[in-house]
């Protein structure tokens, strides 16, 4: 039991290490991208981000989760790869018949999609880009599947550093703009695919399974469903603003608040992102533990007591951070909407926590009412109040549609597995942490009263009375030796 609990770790941690290589080049690309891109081009390349990201949810259909609960539950080899063979016949089939399909329409679409001027020749690039995104995804389930965590991080190291050094030749030096970001995109996920192929496809027979296509789609359709839920939620706000606002703003507003988006991301990279991996094998580690409720409402303190401290310093230090990041000052005021945008991300941790209850009682589907109330929410508050406040307005039906998205799982996971987790003293810390961000952006604090409010606050916290730093060193131990012992 130890080794296998050592495995999923040491696995959890290889595979975190690769995505958070993956998110955190987007970063590294910010002096770039602003340095030779107007606003209203960045907004073009988010546009054509978010478009690519939504085609690629379609086109995967949930294949690449739903193959996992098909291949575990067979354990002969030449039936494994049987499973495999007939997921990737059955995408290359169906996704290719839809790609060919839209790049027969590529021309129209492209002007609803894209941009009203229109570019086929963009919209071409990104519909290819997301089938091979999704062609290259599925042989990562496999890399997973088989257990190869290093050839699968290091085969997105080496899309890293594909993506790293394309972009500085086509961007920097042949002047290539948003296209030649795209094109990178296109160009990077081709080079990567075809070097994976040799430890994945030659290992398979190419035949296909009636059966077993049945099952992997019955179980992934509802899982792509719900995976649209999740775009509708967090990235139509873009979207919204390039249809709601009037044509000459409606870009360069998209490109801004994209800008705020990646700075309050890096609460993701640095929490959300290393908790949420391990959440997933802590859960279940302590389920059959008599103590279960108690551990899970601790965790629950120590994340937002955490996360908490590092929205306080991305929100207090959001100007500095893009003045670092981006010399050119049309991109400044983004750091109006990060503070909005963090809490937002800080605000999916804590629906991750809540998550427990629904999660280990098998009522997901209460993920699926949370997930569509809170998208649709996002929508209907976009409507009115993008055309009054532009990017401000879609910051702040951001943070509403993430609370009522904690709430109702919230109230769902209570039901059925009620956990004492304080929840009014963690109302009062967020709160107060609001508080201090709206005051110190509202008098333009200088940056070095900015570092003594946050140290104060830092040294301060533990008497707010969520959790101490010892208490967190305790859980820390307890959750080692729970490690050890298993």
């Amino acid at each position: 039991m130890r080794d296998a609990f050592s495995k999923i770790l040491k696995h959890s941690s290889i595979y975190g290490i690769g995505n958070f290589a993956t998110k955190g080049i987007t970063i590294l690309l910010i002096p770039l991208y602003t340095s030779h891109l107007t606003p209203s081009d960045y907004g073009v390349l988010q546009i054509c981000n978010i478009f690519h990201s939504l085609l690629t949810i379609i086109l995967m259909m949930g294949m690449s989760s739903s193959f996992f609960r098909v291949y575990y539950n067979i354990t002969n080899k030449e039936d494994r790869k049987l499973i495999f063979s007939s997921t990737i016949l059955t995408y290359l089939i169906i996704a290719g018949s839809l790609i060919l399909f839209l790049l027969f329409l590529a021309e129209p679409l492209s002007k609803i999609l894209i941009n009203k001027e229109g570019n086929t020749y963009l919209f071409q690039i990104v519909v290819l880009a997301a089938f091979m995104e999704g062609f290259y995804n599925l042989q990562l389930a496999y890399l997973r599947a088989e257990e190869k965590p290093l050839l699968y991080s290091m085969s997105i190291f080496v899309r890293v550093l594909f993506y790293l050094s394309l972009n500085i030749l086509f961007v920097a030096s042949l002047k290539r703009n948003f296209v030649g970001i795209r094109e990178v995109n296109l160009i990077s996920i081709i080079l990567i695919s075809l070097m994976v192929i040799p430890f994945t496809l030659k290992k398979i027979k190419f035949q296909f399974s009636i059966t077993y296509i049945k099952e992997i789609l019955h179980i992934g359709i509802p899982l792509g469903i719900g995976g649209i839920a999740f775009w509708i939620f967090s990235l139509t706000d873009r979207y919204m603003l390039k249809f709601l606002l009037p044509e000459h703003l409606a870009m360069a507003q998209v490109g801004i608040y994209s800008l705020g988006a990646k700075i309050a991301m890096i609460i993701r990279f640095v929490v959300v992102g290393p908790f949420m991996i391990s959440w997933g094998v802590l859960m279940f580690a302590y389920q059959n533990d008599p103590r279960a409720k108690e551990i899970y409402a601790s965790v629950f303190k120590y994340f937002v007591f955490i996360a908490g401290i590092v929205f306080l310093l991305i929100s207090l230090f959001a100007r500095e951070l893009i003045i670092l990041l981006s010399r050119n000052e049309s991109y400044h005021i983004a750091y109006k909407v990060v503070p909005m945008l963090s809490l937002s991300v800080v605000l999916l941790g804590i629906y991750q926590v809540f998550s427990v209850g629904v999660t280990l009682t098998k009522k997901t589907k209460y993920v699926i009412y949370s997930n569509y109330t809170a998208a649709f929410t996002n929508i209907g508050l976009n409507f009115v109040l993008i055309p009054k406040y532009g990017m401000f307005g879609a910051a702040f039906a951001s943070v509403i549609a993430y609370t009522i998205n904690v709430i109702i799982i919230y109230y769902f996971a209570q039901k059925v597995y009620h956990i004492n987790y304080k929840v009014f003293k963690v109302i009062l810390y967020l709160i107060i942490f609001c508080t201090i961000i709206l005051f110190t952006n509202h008098y333009d604090i200088n940056t070095l009263s900015k570092v003594i409010i946050s140290v104060i606050v830092i040294l301060i916290a533990p008497s707010l009375g969520l959790v101490n730093y010892s208490q967190i060193f305790s859980g820390l131990k307890m959750i080692k030796r729970k490690i050890r012992k298993k």
